[in-house]
């Protein structure tokens, strides 16, 4: 156990330092931390990864909510989070976040240990609903453009991305780095290009916030949600939170973003769990252990899940706190400048030794895309469409 956590706090330390770097995700990182997979052995990697997982994903709610810069999953929270910063409210809102990804760890295992007594045969379940998968998800949809405040925009949003998506993992062979070269360009760039003219940050309390009882009825609402995904493939925590807020009617930007860090830890947790219930994953490491064949059991994914929880959330208000006290030291502009330059040159060396100019033509294209929606006040989720239309085309068999 004691060797295991040393691997688990090195994958914690790894975490932090990739959930702080714009365009970086886990499923980016996995691929290449297979090769420490002989040194670490089955055990120890498999507390590596599971560091790596929750770190990121609590850190990268500071860059998401100081820069503007999220990823897929963040992406519906990283507006409130930013509008918060904007007030002053920065620290708030990640901390915020921090709450709602840690309460939603808890009540995932909750969950988790409540639906395993009730011996419930989940692979039947999504067998039986594999068939009417295409269908909810062009009712999720529908329900975008319906709710949305500019149908016209969000139309063609979700028509952009979803034929962006039917090009690249359809009809084409996708690559291992296509889905980060589409990420960073559609959701990363075009919230740096709304930086480059901002001088600074402005003034910004630091106060803890005060917990309410209503954060808990959307975290749990978030770990529902998170659950919920992983018999629905190709949606975003991102879009599971849109829904859901209509749902609920969660106007509040405080519980929308705690609902938000409740969906995305919890999705992550229980795609590791679906491997137990359904058989297949939903994410990177998911795929990772059923490729590896890592074995594990409860007891030990637990107990790195939750130390791994608490450095974690720990880590995320004092790295914010400390990053909200000098950033202003710095011109605000050149940082996104200089975002935008590293974001690219990672594409490109992502992309390097995979058709380099393929990748450089849809990163271009997911900027554009990014940018029509960043302009026009479109959702971001919207750009789930990436996902969804092939989804719904593999699901249909066309």
């Amino acid at each position: 156990m004691i060797n295991n956590l040393f691997f688990l706090i090195f994958g914690i330390a790894t975490g932090t330092i990739t959930g702080l770097i714009p365009g970086i995700h886990p499923n980016t990182l996995i691929p290449i931390s297979v090769i420490f997979y002989p040194y670490f052995g089955s055990s120890n990697y498999f507390s590596f990864l599971i560091g790596l997982l929750i770190s990121h994903y609590f850190l990268n709610y500071i860059p998401s909510a100081f820069i503007g810069v999220p990823d897929d999953e963040s992406a519906v929270a990283a507006v409130p989070m930013h509008n918060l910063t904007i007030l002053g409210r920065g620290y708030e809102a990640v901390v915020l976040a921090g709450f709602g990804a840690f309460f939603g760890i808890i009540c995932s295992i909750f969950l988790f240990l409540i639906i395993s007594r009730i011996n419930i045969d989940f692979q039947s379940f999504y067998s039986y609903l594999k068939p009417f998968l295409p269908y909810i998800l062009m009712l999720f949809l529908l329900i975008s453009v319906i709710f949305s405040k500019n149908r016209v925009w969000t139309t063609l949003i979700i028509l952009f991305s979803g034929i962006l998506g039917i090009i690249v993992f359809y009809k084409n062979p996708s690559f291992d780095y296509s889905l980060t070269v589409i990420f960073t360009g559609m959701f990363g760039i075009p919230l740096l290009f709304e930086n480059l003219n901002k001088k600074e940050l402005g003034n910004q309390f630091i106060s803890f916030p005060e917990l309410k009882f209503s954060y808990l009825k959307s975290a749990v609402f978030g770990t529902f949600g998170g659950f919920l995904r992983i018999f629905i493939p190709a949606t975003g925590g991102a879009q599971i939170n849109y829904f859901l807020s209509k749902l609920i009617k969660e106007e509040n930007i405080e519980n929308f973003i705690i609902s938000q860090g409740s969906i995305t830890l919890s999705n992550e947790l229980f795609s590791i769990l679906a491997l137990m219930m359904i058989g297949t994953g939903r994410s990177g490491i998911s795929e990772a252990i059923r490729t590896l064949k890592i074995e594990y059991n409860q007891s030990e994914l637990f107990s790195s899940v939750l130390i791994a929880t608490g450095i974690s959330f720990l880590s995320l208000t004092v790295i914010s706190k400390y990053f909200l006290q000098n950033i202003n030291r710095f011109d605000y502009g050149l940082i996104s400048k200089v975002l935008i330059v590293f974001c690219t040159i990672l594409v490109l060396i992502l992309s390097f030794k995979a058709y380099l100019m393929y990748h450089i033509v849809i990163y271009l294209i997911s900027i554009s895309i990014g940018v029509l929606c960043v302009k026009n006040r479109v959702n971001l989720s919207n750009m789930m469409g990436v996902l969804i239309f092939p989804t719904i085309l593999y699901f249909l068999k066309i």
